[in-house]
């Protein structure tokens, strides 16, 4: 009996990291379910991307892929073409389909988000 509450209470360690995520915000749950345009200003490149339900994204015509994971309001990204590394940036709430916003990123600036 000891030894199934110690597993029990190991496995409940293991998971509390995954536990301690929030769910996604309204906005969030329209980026997963149905993607964004994302317009690089910068760079002057636009394009769609999508999110997968496995934890991976790619869009901007195969220049732009990686993992992603979400925390409440901020979708965190890794992807090496882009040099981000568990890069975070806080979405704003309540937004729908068709709805816009700017995010800056520290390597290309302003990045205009359209929902999909």
């Amino acid at each position: 009996m000891k030894r199934l509450k110690f597993i029990a209470a190991a496995a409940l360690l293991i998971a509390a990291p995954a536990l301690a995520q929030t769910a996604p915000s309204d906005t969030l749950v329209v980026v997963l379910e149905k993607g964004t345009t994302m317009n690089v200003v910068s760079m002057g490149l636009a394009g769609d991307v999508i999110y997968k339900p496995d934890g991976t994204f790619s869009g901007l015509d195969g220049l732009y892929e990686g993992t992603y994971k979400v925390d409440g309001t901020k979708l965190c990204v890794t992807s090496a073409a882009a040099q981000q590394d568990n890069v975070c940036m806080e979405y704003p709430t309540g937004l729908k389909s068709g709805d816009k916003f700017k995010i800056t990123d520290a390597n290309v600036g302003d990045i205009e988000i359209t929902l999909k």
